[in-house]
């Protein structure tokens, strides 16, 4: 079956926009189209809603959302399964007007959870009010603790390699 990457798109950027209402439409281009609240996330940046973006390989849908939400992850129909790609991401070749419509009532239900818990309001969002979030969505937060400990560590000694690294390479330069 032929691939159709710009009927792709366009639908899928329809069922966003479907679904944005209030929210601060980062990029507006022929092959992006992102989203966010208008809320700034503990970590002082925009909270990113959702994404549709045209790639080499398919089109992804990208629902942020899911990203620590067992419950909405939960409530994505079977047939949606197999084009999922990590934890929030949706890869299609060409339209598919049914799953599609499976993807306008995941993003429903996503919109009206984030609209719940007062993510869509401007204004700061606290890392404890983030935690209840995330508690009350079914996830493990101290789990997720370690592993955000666990990615600092790494970046740390990441860059504490790097001027060993730099010093190393202008020292055979020499």
């Amino acid at each position: 079956m032929a691939t159709d990457f710009a009927g792709a798109f366009a639908a899928l950027r329809d069922v966003l926009k479907k679904h944005a209402g209030g929210l601060v439409v980062i990029r507006d281009t022929p092959d992006d189209y992102t989203v966010s609240s208008p809320a700034v996330g503990p970590n002082g940046k925009p909270m990113w809603f959702g994404s549709v973006q045209s790639r080499k390989s398919a089109v992804a849908y990208h629902l942020m959302p899911l990203y620590f939400n067992s419950k909405l992850e939960a409530a994505i129909a079977p047939e949606l399964l197999p084009r999922k790609q990590g934890k929030t991401c949706f890869n299609f070749q060409r339209p598919d007007t049914t799953l599609f419509s499976h993807l306008d009532e995941l993003t429903a239900k996503a919109r009206a959870q984030w609209e719940s818990l007062g993510f869509f309001s401007p204004g700061a969002i606290s890392r404890e009010r983030m935690g209840q979030a995330v508690r009350e969505a079914g996830t493990d937060t101290s789990a997720l603790e370690r592993r955000r400990k666990e990615v600092l560590a790494k970046r740390a000694a990441r860059s504490a390699k790097k001027p060993a690294a730099t010093e190393a390479r202008k020292t055979r330069a020499k």
